[in-house]
């Protein structure tokens, strides 16, 4: 091997760990705050009467699980060498299902809003009414059970095995599984949402369409152009974290087929050089996938007027409740008293 390769290797190594090291803590940073303030603004009065709100704050929290129970664990101990829970084979199946359930469903919650948007935004009166906050609250805790069943597999095949350093860790040592685990995972966490996303987008759009066509006059105009802004500001919000989903997302599909199909199914056999780049890619596809988590309160804020209006009521609400001696007196001193 020349000096130029060796070189070449211990470049894209260091770059890997550096990537490694420094993404993962702006996700949390980031992460936290955008989602918890979703949580704030889409459970306020204006917002969360839209059964779609209700799929937006679900997905804020599963964001916010996946960040701490599975994104900040596997930082700490791969990056860092600090492992939270002990290592056992009970806690290695426990840890592997409540990491992997938020993680499955990252993707899924767009779909269910996009679903519900299509829904509501259907000239079939029927169909509109299957668009509620009852149905929403259902389908959630139905998502979760549904998961959790399709995830028990993982709780089987996953055990401590031996490391190359004579320790042990959490993985699998069936090979047969482990390709199964490899197309299971993309198929179900990403391109079946993926698809479902794109389908119900395009639906949406084809719906809007529709209702702008076909708008009559109605003696409660003022109450049904609130209703039809807020499924606007909905579907816009809804359609373009739709299509950051799927730009941020395709490279953790490809990176993952691509090590299933060519190293584990076909025994392709990467040198040195293939296989440290194939590492740094997928690393950068792993944590780009994993921004999916973070990107939300971003994209509500870049895309909706009404988003953005809530967020600065909330603001000022929370600036006269926390230092309401400097932001009272400048709406309550408006007759200074005469000097004598």
């Amino acid at each position: 091997m020349s000096n130029s390769i060796y070189d070449l290797i211990l470049s894209i190594y260091f770059v890997t760990i550096r990537i490694s090291q420094i993404t993962p803590p702006f996700h949390l940073t980031f992460g936290t705050f955008g989602n918890v303030l979703n949580i704030i603004l889409f459970t306020r009065p204006n917002l969360r009467t839209n059964p779609c709100s209700i799929y937006f704050i679900a997905s804020s929290i599963n964001n916010i699980l996946f960040m701490y129970l599975f994104e900040l664990i596997n930082y700490l101990s791969s990056i860092w060498d600090v492992y939270i829970l002990p290592k056992s084979n009970f806690w290695c199946k426990l840890d592997i299902i409540i990491g992997y359930l938020p993680f499955s469903l990252i993707l899924w919650f767009p779909v269910l809003a996009s679903i519900d948007r299509f829904l509501s935004s259907s000239r079939n009166i029927q169909v509109r009414h299957l668009s509620s906050l009852k149905i929403a609250r259902r389908v959630i805790v139905a998502i979760y059970i549904v998961f959790l069943l399709l995830l028990l597999h993982l709780f089987i095949y996953y055990e401590l095995v031996p490391t190359s350093n004579n320790g042990f860790d959490c993985g699998v040592s069936s090979e047969e599984y482990f390709v199964f685990f490899n197309f299971f995972v993309p198929i179900l966490c990403c391109i079946l949402p993926i698809l479902l996303m794109c389908i119900f987008g395009i639906l949406i759009l084809c719906n809007v369409r529709s209702v702008i066509a076909r708008i009559v006059p109605h003696a409660d105009n003022a109450r049904n152009d609130h209703i039809r802004s807020n499924d606007r500001h909905m579907a816009k919000m809804l359609l373009f974290q739709i299509l950051i989903t799927v730009i941020m997302s395709l490279p953790y599909i490809g990176t993952t087929m691509f090590y299933t199909l060519a190293v584990v199914k076909y025994k392709y056999d990467l040198s040195l050089l293939q296989s440290m780049i194939y590492t740094c890619a997928n690393v950068i596809a792993g944590l780009l996938y994993y921004t999916n988590s973070v990107t939300g309160f971003y994209i509500y804020t870049m895309t909706s007027s009404k988003f953005r209006k809530e967020m600065k009521h909330c603001i000022r609400l929370g600036l006269i409740k926390y230092f309401p001696m400097r932001i009272r007196p400048t709406l309550t001193n408006t007759n200074p008293a005469q000097p004598q």
